[in-house]
């Protein structure tokens, strides 16, 4: 079976994605999150849709100079 195509639980994505359920549902009830899909009563999250939406998000920090990894102040 394609892993990317691996349905996951809430439970399953939160873990993979490093945060608590009540975020993820938090995010899904505020059309945040990543991509999920309706089973009857279920939620399911595939792999390549919580990848695709982690690539989205914002990324923080700065990029370091090769004069910062070098020791030298900028």
């Amino acid at each position: 079976m394609n892993e990317t195509k691996t349905l996951l639980t809430e439970q399953q994505a939160a873990k993979y994605m490093a945060v608590s359920v009540a975020a993820l549902r938090k995010w899904r009830v505020q059309g945040r999150g990543p991509t999920f899909h309706k089973l009857g009563t279920l939620v399911r999250y595939r792999i390549d849709d919580i990848e695709a939406w982690l690539a989205s998000r914002p990324q923080g920090g700065e990029p370091v100079s090769a004069t910062e990894q070098a020791g030298g102040t900028r």
